[in-house]
């Protein structure tokens, strides 16, 4: 007893020392929080009526996660923290922290972009060009050096399931051209465009078309960032068009929400959450059927511990038998050491994702990490869709990224209708074999 007290007795000590090392990256005057159940946020908010407390907004119904502010003049955020931790309408509570997107450089400006002469199965004009898909050596690279595309779309090239269920990836980002000739985007059918009105009733006005969790609407932001990963996960293949992405038919859902501040990202998973959870408790009659989320953006260094809501949300998303990707650091760093968010966070629906190059070996700008970084993926002078019906090369693991996420919703289109009953009745697990699948597929190369 006397030896876990002085170890208790030394965390507590430590707790300020902790806080106080988050400083430095966290929105002063915001925390986010999650109120248990049962919690009266109104009676919460009246206990703390010497710091102008306001609840700002709600973040994600599904875990109760709220935006609340407070006036920092009052009272410093370490003390803040630590006095709203300790009330018993408290679940979890954290700081607000700063996001960044992980970028994508040109590829020009590190490789050069050369040209190759030799197409193959999709018809589409620059298909011969996407070395990530099918290497044959047309960039300078290892011949085979690649994902193997045009052998997985043997078996499938996306779209439904077995069951007939449209399969939807996230795409967490900066926004998306969503008008871009060459991706297919995600449709909620059951709201009205622009109308001002929540039709279906999931508590997100007007999202006919994704969400906007900058500006809490249905207005999704243009990027040429998330135009990009979009297509890399599924730009339309064989359509004569442009390029192909890794799934020819997958529906992509746009979501601006990846940079600025952890609010706004825990708002965009939240909208992702509530969709598959809708779909999972109305038989598929209303939500939408997603199996993936992407995020090509984070904390560089960031500690998990200090950012226990973002990490826990990947559980809740995984309960509902959703994977999620994370693009880990553009720094030639070993995240098992340094640190990072999200691709340190510890649960297992979570998969990390570095950079790797067309000589099948890790971008040496990418970060590693024996425990945190699950595999590699193309992410190195990669040919996708940018705004404006155009297309451009660029470089970072944010590419890498959403080349397994392309892949995961592959395999739920090529799986059989045993294994998809066996996914949809129990979801949680289910999502943990598409890993496990996935894993198995990969080969083992230096870090």
């Amino acid at each position: 007893m006397q030896k876990f007290f002085s170890i208790a007795l030394f965390f507590s000590l430590l707790i300020p020392v902790l806080l106080f090392s988050q400083e430095e990256n966290i929105v002063p005057g915001e925390l986010l929080i999650q109120f248990k159940p049962e919690a009266d946020i109104e009676s919460f908010k009246n206990s703390l009526t010497s710091y102008e407390v306001e609840i700002d907004r709600l973040l994600s119904k599904r875990m109760n996660i709220w935006l609340v502010k407070y006036n920092p003049d009052q009272i410093d955020n370490v003390n803040m923290l630590l006095s709203v931790r300790s009330n018993s309408a408290v679940k979890e509570a954290q700081f607000n922290h700063y996001v960044q997107l992980r970028e994508g450089v040109k590829a020009e400006d590190i490789l050069g972009v050369l040209p190759n002469d030799r197409s193959t199965i999709p018809n589409d004009p620059q298909f011969n060009q996407q070395w990530a898909l099918n290497n044959t050596g047309q960039t300078g690279g290892l011949n085979d050096a690649d994902i193997d595309a045009p052998e997985a779309w043997d078996f499938s090239t996306g779209g439904l399931t077995s069951l007939g269920d449209t399969i939807v990836v996230a795409i967490v980002d900066g926004g998306c051209d969503l008008n871009h000739q060459d991706l297919n985007y995600w449709i909620n059918w059951n709201e009205i465009s622009g109308n001002g009105i929540d039709d279906d009733g999931n508590g997100y006005i007007d999202d006919y078309r994704g969400w906007n969790a900058y500006n809490n609407n249905g207005n999704v932001p243009s990027s040429s960032h998330g135009t990009h990963v979009s297509g890399i996960a599924g730009a339309s293949g064989n359509n004569n068009i442009g390029v192909s992405g890794v799934n020819w038919n997958v529906k992509t859902m746009p979501i601006g929400g990846s940079s600025g501040t952890e609010s706004v990202v825990i708002a965009a998973y939240g909208y992702v959450l509530e969709m598959r959870t809708l779909y999972n408790e109305t038989n598929g009659a209303e939500g939408a059927f997603v199996v993936a989320t992407n995020a090509s953006f984070g904390v560089d260094f960031g500690q998990p511990a200090n950012y226990p809501l973002w990490c826990a949300i990947y559980d809740s998303l995984g309960m509902q038998g959703v994977l999620s990707c994370g693009a880990t650091a553009n720094l030639n760093i070993n995240i098992d050491v340094e640190g990072d968010v999200p691709t340190a966070c510890p649960s297992p629906w979570m998969i990390a994702v570095t950079n790797t190059t067309q000589n099948d070996i890790k971008n040496s700008g990418a970060a590693y990490g024996l425990t945190t970084i699950d595999l590699g993926a193309p992410g190195t002078n990669i040919l996708n869709t940018l705004p404006g019906n155009s297309y451009g090369s660029l470089t970072g693991t944010s590419m890498a990224t959403p080349t397994v996420t392309g892949a995961i919703a592959l395999m739920y289109a090529a799986a059989n209708s045993g294994l998809m009953q066996s996914y949809m009745q129990n979801p949680s697990t289910g999502a943990i074999a598409f890993r496990d699948f996935l894993f198995a597929g990969t080969d083992p190369i230096a870090a």
